[in-house]
């Protein structure tokens, strides 16, 4: 008898964690690993008075999943002038990093995550975000 009471013990603290991951924030698994300023960047094309490359502006991140599941990120960095540069959706497993960039950046970013496939939650567009940010 105690052993069927503790087998269903232990079967509805299982369904009660289940039924709690279920309504879990992703945004806890995306984690900045790192940020560079003055680092080069080949996509910027910013240059000094002698015509040499100026990486003085921008800023780079890393950032990294943590967590076990898949999870779709949307990254924008503000420049210097008010825009934001965004950058795609990207899918990133276990481990996975990215590197984003502004040329001219001021150090803020923004990022929205969701479990790979979430068709609940709806990740803005780039002209949301630029709508939304612009002037901030």
């Amino acid at each position: 008898m105690k052993n069927k009471r503790l087998l269903l013990l232990i079967c509805l603290l299982l369904v009660a964690f289940w039924a709690g991951a279920q309504d879990r924030s992703y945004e806890s698994c995306l984690v900045k690993t790192d940020s560079r300023w003055g680092a080069k960047c080949d996509r910027c094309h910013a240059y000094t008075a002698d015509l040499k490359r100026d990486y003085s502006g921008t800023f780079q991140v890393d950032l990294k999943n943590t967590c076990v599941e898949i999870i779709e990120v949307k990254v924008a960095m503000e420049e210097k002038d008010g825009n934001w540069r965004t950058f795609p959706v990207k899918a990133l497993a276990q481990g996975e990093s990215m590197t984003v960039f502004a040329c001219r950046g001021t150090g803020k970013y923004v990022y929205w995550v969701r479990r790979a496939n979430d068709s609940e939650i709806i990740l803005p567009s780039d002209r949301d975000i630029v709508t939304l940010y612009k002037d901030r």
